[in-house]
Order: structure tokens, then C-alpha cells, then sequence
């Protein structure tokens, strides 16, 4: 997670390696879903905090070991593991079982299929929205000349580099879940960039949904509106941040390339 409290205030930030960005998933996703399994109203015992916190630090391995995948160049695999990972969280903050619902996101969509293992047996298919990822898509259009499918997700490709904030060029911007980079880019960009995009299915995979739109039962139906709160906090509060402190960014030079971010 990018925002994580105490936690992150309490480790040096630039000089942060592969093990303290480990732990830091493992235990800031542990605590996000224990505190959506509450929002949720599914915290009723001791035994129910156990679930929660143990679901999400599975689910935290989960992201690590995704971000590292995507890291190395191996993204399609990166990406199946972290949707499972937002699986066993919004599994597991609905108070179902961990694995009743298998889900993939794609675009601003998430899809949820129905396993042996869900009990409530609703509906073969549930689609869920979010609507902080539609935004981003809009904004991703925008900024893109070419868009295009790869490795399971959605790309941008500009033609020429874009200029951040301060005004220096950059070679990759990725919005939500949808990364971008400039047609010249070299590999490790395109690593970096998903990365972004894990971290972004990271933060959605917390948030309790906003709205429940179909109750019935029925073969396939649209489920839940999530609004991404924290997601689009999260930009918000990283663009007031400088470059080189920023999590985002500390975390995903460090697993693509093994170094700081440049001041």
C-alpha cells in the first residue's frame, strides 16, 4: 500500500530495500482489510479479526510477489496474481469465503466469478464498477495516441515523452490501473509503469463497495459501483509529495531497477 500510516513513517523512506518493501505490503494489506472487514460490519468475534488480518496478509504476499513478477518483465503473470490477491481481500470483507469468487479486472470492469466455494450461491458472474478507474481511463484517452491490449491489461503509447510537474521529461505515466508510456521507452519503463498499475488494484482491493445495484439472483449481474476513495486520495496526496518521496515511486525503482528515485 502507498498509504500505510504509521508504518511508513516509521521506516526511512528513500533508503527502503526488498525486504522493508515486504513487509510494508504484507502488513499495511493486513491491516486495510481488517479495517474494511469492520466497515463491513463482518468483525463479530476474535475469530472474525483472525480471518480478516490472516486473509490480508496473504493477500499482501500476494502483491509483493506480483509487483516482482511485473517488475522482472513477467506481467501477464504479475497481473493474474494480484487479481487474485484483490480476490481473497473482497472475498474475505464481504464475509465470504476467501476463494468463492475468483475476480479479474479489466479496464474500469472487475468481473467475479462464482467458485465451488461461495456460499451464497447469487449469481455465476457479478460485474462490478469502479468509478475512480473510469475517471482515470477518461484521463488515460486523453494523454494517449494508441491504445492497446497487452499482457491482460490496458496500454497507452504517446508519441512523444510527457513532462512531469516539475517540469522534467518522463517516459511513462500511469493512471489507476492503466499504464502509459512513450513509444520509445526503454523495458524497464514498462516494468515501472506496471508496477504503478499493481499498486493501483492494490488500493481498489480494500475499499468496501459505495453502491449494491442488483440484489437478485441471476445468472450474471451488475453488483457493485466502487467508488476508489482512496485510490484518488492517494494521487492527490503523492502529487503534493516530492518525486524522490514518494512510495509509489520508491517502490517500484527499487524492485525494477534496485536503486532510489531520482531526485
Amino acid at each position: 500500500m502507498r498509504i500505510t500510516l504509521a508504518l511508513l513513517l516509521a521506516m526511512p523512506l528513500r533508503a527502503a530495500d526488498r525486504q522493508r518493501i515486504a513487509t510494508l505490503n504484507v502488513g499495511a494489506t493486513s491491516i486495510f482489510t481488517f479495517i474494511s472487514c469492520a466497515v463491513q460490519r463482518k468483525v463479530h468475534s476474535a475469530r472474525d479479526a483472525v480471518r480478516c488480518l490472516a486473509a490480508g496478509t496473504v493477500a499482501g504476499v500476494g502483491f509483493y510477489q506480483a509487483k516482482r513478477l511485473v517488475a522482472r518483465g513477467d506481467i501477464t503473470s504479475g497481473w493474474l496474481v494480484a487479481n487474485a490477491s484483490t480476490s481473497i481481500v473482497e472475498n474475505t470483507t464481504a464475509g465470504e469465503h476467501p476463494l468463492g469468487r475468483i475476480g479479474y479486472t479489466f479496464g474500469p470492469l472487475r468481473l467475479r466469478v462464482a467458485t465451488p466455494l461461495d456460499r451464497a450461491r447469487e449469481s455465476y458472474v457479478d460485474v462490478d464498477l469502479s468509478a475512480v478507474e473510469t475517471g482515470f481511463l477518461v484521463r488515460a484517452i486523453n494523454e494517449a495516441d494508441d491504445f492497446d491490449i497487452r499482457d491482460g491489461m490496458l496500454w497507452y503509447e504517446t508519441n512523444q515523452p510527457g513532462r512531469d510537474e516539475a517540469g522534467r521529461v518522463v517516459h511513462g505515466t500511469t493512471w489507476g490501473i492503466f499504464p502509459g508510456v512513450w513509444r520509445g521507452a526503454d523495458e524497464h519503463t514498462w516494468h515501472h509503469e506496471a508496477v504503478h498499475s499493481v499498486q493501483s488494484l492494490q488500493l481498489d482491493s480494500v475499499e468496501p463497495p459505495a453502491l449494491t445495484i442488483e440484489r437478485e439472483r441471476r445468472p450474471m449481474r451488475i453488483r457493485y459501483v466502487r467508488a476508489g476513495a482512496l485510490n484518488l486520495t492517494d494521487n492527490l496526496v503523492m502529487a503534493q509529495t516530492r518525486y524522490e518521496r514518494r512510495w509509489a515511486e520508491i517502490e517500484a525503482y527499487r524492485l525494477t531497477e534496485d536503486k532510489r528515485p531520482p531526485e
